[in-house]
């Protein structure tokens, strides 16, 4: 669905008025509890923040790459541990099933998720190598059924999935050329374990767990394409989740933003606002720079995206950019804020919880060493030019 500019702006304003004053009263409760209330679901489903991207067919909005990311700098500008929920319930959630499950599958479970009556956690990364070929999460057929076993690590949203995408080597003789296999476990599924892991620093609420898998049968049908798919389908995702992730950077460091201006108007020195220093001044203009360089890569990448084309190199490059925005956004803030900014308690703003939020977004599809190597290799490839991505 394509929203009119009225309705698009309506909508962004309904879900900031949701995140700033509804979702934000729940979460001193979850900064100690780590958990999401029942309150959390049933606000996010009265507003329709489950669904924004899923297409109508499924009882999703439907709205394109552009208007989503329009629309999701709202609710990121919200407490971590949700916004990880929701950017995880409108992309990776749905996506590898609509694009790659049977129709029988989809037909099951993705209206489900349009409500969170379901949800489909994705489970990458593994505790002792990396995040790509070099998995060791195996899947041993048998008939039309394989066998996983393995662990993944810093798999989030454990707590409330029913539902698990997990890629595991199908044949240790290929790897990156057609050895690894997706696959959609339902949690329920005997030899599916979770295992506790610690608190994290911030985004509290959105529960992480290993996930272990013990002999754990997973029918052929479940295979999400084919056999040998998996990397390049998880690869794919991932690189509409990192463009993502920078739109996550975008609306908390435009928050931010707005706070360090807010602040520096009422802070007075000298019988001076700090809004009057000439070095504040330049500060904010200096946020607010890479703030908007960030928001003009961000509409770039959605509209290649909704053209069809490959946006791996674009979505890496504006990961990168992001978390260096949000980083050097969120270190400005705190510093116009001063000492008070430090506690929890902040007229202008949570400025203290964001800021342990923030640096969530360092690893959340891979740090910036990886979002450059990514870049780089691509670059080199294509001898520099951005223009066929």
């Amino acid at each position: 669905m394509l929203l009119t500019e009225e309705a698009l702006k309506a909508l962004c304003l309904k879900i900031r008025k949701v995140t700033e004053v509804e979702l934000e009263a729940l979460q001193p409760e979850i900064e100690k509890t780590h958990v999401f209330p029942p309150e959390y679901f049933e606000i996010c489903n009265k507003a329709g923040l489950f669904s924004l991207a899923l297409p109508e067919q499924y009882g999703g909005l439907g709205l394109n790459c552009e208007q989503f990311f329009v629309v999701m700098q709202e609710f990121c500008r919200g407490p971590g541990g949700m916004r990880m929920n929701l950017h995880h319930a409108n992309g990776l959630n749905w996506k590898i099933m609509h694009d790659h499950g049977a129709q029988d599958l989809k037909d099951a479970w993705l209206p489900k998720l349009a409500t969170c009556e379901s949800y489909i956690n994705f489970a990458l990364t593994e505790p002792d190598c990396g995040s790509g070929a070099d998995i060791r999460m195996t899947a041993k057929k048998e008939g039309d059924t394989y066998y996983l076993n393995g662990k993944k690590t810093l798999i989030s949203h454990t707590d409330v999935a029913n539902g698990s995408y997990i890629i595991a080597v199908t044949d240790e003789t290929k790897r990156k050329k057609g050895g690894l296999t997706a696959f959609f476990v339902p949690t329920d599924t005997p030899g599916y374990f979770l295992d506790p892991m610690p608190h994290m620093m911030g985004c509290r609420g959105a529960g992480h767990a290993i996930v272990r898998l013990e002999n754990c049968p997973v029918p052929a049908h479940n295979i999400m394409g084919k056999e040998g798919d998996g990397l390049d389908i998880f690869m794919v995702a991932l690189a509409h989740s990192r463009a993502m992730i920078a739109v996550t950077c975008l609306g908390m460091s435009q928050r931010f933003l707005e706070i360090a201006i807010a602040r520096s108007k009422v802070r007075v020195t000298f019988n001076k606002p700090l809004t009057a220093r000439q070095a504040i001044q330049q500060t904010i203009a200096d946020m607010a720079a890479q703030v908007h360089a960030l928001r003009c890569m961000l509409m770039d990448c959605a509209k290649r995206y909704d053209r069809g084309e490959d946006i791996e190199l674009v979505s890496s490059l504006c990961k990168l950019h992001g978390i260096d925005t949000v980083r050097t956004v969120s270190d400005a803030c705190l510093e116009i804020c001063g000492g008070v900014g430090y506690f929890e308690e902040f007229p202008q703003g949570p400025v203290e919880r964001m800021y342990r939020d923030a640096r969530a977004l360092w690893f959340e599809e891979g740090p910036r060493t990886v979002q450059r190597l990514t870049a780089s290799r691509l670059l080199i490839e294509n001898g520099g030019l951005l223009e066929k991505w």
